[in-house]
């Protein structure tokens, strides 16, 4: 009889925290996506519909929503050199984008944006390492070329 409450318990802490982040999430994505588009709306991008448009700024939120526990969690786990590994790994990842999504305006301010938004909605990735800001910054360039590169595709 205690392990079914104690399963139950459980499960229901479990599921509030699920629902926590979950609205979390929500809450970034809304914010991530209308500031994304004062900023998209300065440079029209003629064969993009509205709708796409906020699809794929739906998945560049997740995706950068999702580096942030990610990169936390390695700056306070990994040893520094296999932080320093990742920070080249993701340093060559990103070296294989067009050098002009990293001299567009429009690039540079989303990518600006995004880093300040990870910042509002998660203020102590202020105290990663020094390798570990650098890797949050590769992590949130790589996204913001695939962000743009999804855009050229379509």
């Amino acid at each position: 009889m205690q392990s079914q409450e104690f399963n139950k318990d459980f499960h229901l802490k479990l599921n509030a925290e699920f629902e926590r982040i979950d609205k979390f999430l929500e809450k970034f994505q809304r914010h991530f996506i209308r500031e994304q588009l004062f900023i998209v709306n300065e440079y029209p991008i003629p064969h993009l519909k509205k709708v796409e448009l906020k699809e794929e700024l739906k998945q560049y939120a997740n995706r950068i929503f999702n580096c942030a526990d990610s990169v936390s969690d390695k700056d306070q786990n990994y040893s520094e050199i296999r932080l320093g590994l990742e920070l080249e790994a993701m340093t060559r990842a990103t070296e294989k984008y067009p050098v002009r999504f990293r001299k567009a305006n429009l690039a540079l301010k989303t990518h600006q944006k995004a880093k300040q938004l990870l910042i509002h909605f998660f203020p102590e990735l202020i105290e990663l390492s020094a390798n570990g800001f650098r890797l949050l910054e590769k992590y949130c360039l790589l996204y913001n070329f695939e962000f743009f590169s999804s855009l050229e595709e379509q």
